[in-house]
């Protein structure tokens, strides 16, 4: 559960503010979801029997005892959403949602236990136009950040409702006649839900699958058309992908079309590429007791494994508040400032927030032992420089105030670009100062 500070904090805050400008272009709208849910939400949606609802939610009984759950993903709090708030009635709906998610596994890099993640969610549009609609804004929202690496999108499709109960049925049948081979996990799942073993990172697994049936066979008619729509709509708009038939995904309410986008990179390592996932999940509404079983789709993307691939240097920053550094007296106890001229820093500092749209503030003095009053010891003007020039981003001006400044109603305003200082009274501040 990590802290960010710094260029992480300005990293999150890049990412998901990007993310929100590319998702409003594109007709979505932003919705909050509680951190904390009843757990029925997630036991109905993800399955008693989930690795997730089994090892790896934070779950616990409150005073009321009611078992609430820690949000682990987005999708079924803003499916339980939809429906505690009867959006049905105003469909279709196009929502996106960023936040923390808490899953107890062991971390590792680009996955945490406390990990934030940004997805959309688009209800009531069965046509296949809205599966390639969300494909195009996931690469879309990616291609706007500047990270480090390849994609590359993968794309399958697990059929219809029939098509997939056909498909199990068969994958069971076979993976049983090598049942003692199999990883332990997956010898849980073969009765349960055999198209996680699909999914196994044991490498034995991976061998056994390369010879199971293949999903096509089992697909129908209307499910072969709608995932040739989405392949021809991909095509139309010059996306690329690859067609990966080991993709899948374990819960029943998936149904036709499944991607991920993947990206080659030393900073997430070969078992953690996947950076966003989605897929349809029609039906989904009524696995939370809602009365339609609304068509849904959409994707989640992890905000801290994106955050790796980006560097400090490809970061672009808002321009910086204006600093107001206070020269200090000298005198026999050390350097002071007087009351009267914080009471001046503190009005020099208002009329600067006034005509700077960027803002000010005042630089005080750092201190450290409580035994010690706040007034001695301000640091000196140059060691006040120093820290603020060092900050990254620093600021492109800065205004120092003494004694004699507040004497005379006056400020200096430098420019840190050109080192150029200006002495203007307080009557003349104004916004062209601090362009």
């Amino acid at each position: 559960m990590p802290d960010r500070v710094g260029s992480a904090a300005y990293k999150y805050q890049h990412i998901a503010s990007t993310g929100h400008t590319v998702l409003a272009r594109h007709g979505f709208t932003l919705i909050h979801t509680p951190i904390l849910e009843y757990s029925t939400v997630y036991e109905r949606t993800l399955g008693a029997s989930s690795d997730v609802v089994g090892k790896e939610i934070y779950k616990f009984l409150d005073s009321s005892q009611q078992w609430m759950t820690m949000r682990p993903e987005g999708t079924a709090g803003v499916a339980r959403a939809v429906i505690s708030n009867k959006l049905d009635e105003r469909l279709p709906l196009k929502l996106f949602y960023s936040g923390p998610m808490f899953r107890h596994e062991r971390p590792q890099k680009g996955r945490l236990r406390q990990f934030e993640q940004i997805g959309v969610e688009m209800f009531g549009v069965a046509h296949p136009a809205a599966d390639v609609e969300c494909i195009e804004v996931g690469l879309e929202f990616l291609n706007a950040l500047p990270i480090n690496g390849n994609f590359e999108l993968n794309i399958n499709t697990l059929g219809d409702a029939q098509s997939r109960l056909r498909y199990r049925d068969s994958l069971r049948e076979y993976f049983s006649e090598h049942q003692k081979l199999l990883s332990e996990d997956s010898q849980r799942r073969l009765e349960s839900n055999p198209l996680r073993i699909l999914d196994s990172k044991d490498e034995c697994d991976i061998q056994i699958s390369h010879g199971a049936p293949s999903y096509t066979e089992y697909l129908s008619p209307q499910s072969v058309e709608h995932y040739e729509f989405v392949k021809c709509g991909l095509d139309t708009l010059g996306i690329p992908y690859i067609e990966n038939k080991m993709l899948v995904r374990g819960l029943d309410y998936y149904q036709h079309t499944v991607w991920e986008v993947t990206c080659a990179s030393d900073q997430l390592g070969r078992s953690q590429a996947t950076i966003l996932a989605g897929g349809r999940y029609d039906g989904l509404t009524s696995a939370l007791g809602g009365t339609k079983s609304l068509p849904g789709v959409g994707w989640g993307a992890g905000i801290d494994r994106l955050a790796l691939l980006l560097s400090d240097n490809a970061l672009t920053f808002d321009e910086q508040p204006v600093p107001i550094l206070i020269i200090p007296d000298r005198t026999e106890v050390g350097r002071v400032v007087s009351p009267d001229l914080y009471q001046y820093a503190l009005q020099v500092a208002r009329s600067v927030r006034n005509v700077c749209k960027y803002g000010s503030y005042i630089v005080h003095s750092a201190v450290a032992d409580t035994t010690q009053p706040a007034t001695f010891n301000h640091p000196s003007l140059n060691k006040q420089l120093s820290t603020i020039l060092s900050k990254s981003p620093a600021s492109r001006k800065i205004v120092f105030i003494g004694s004699s400044e507040m004497a005379a109603k006056k400020i200096v305003v430098r420019d840190t670009l050109s080192q150029k200082q200006t002495t203007i009274g307080m009557d003349s501040i104004d916004s062209h100062l601090f362009h």
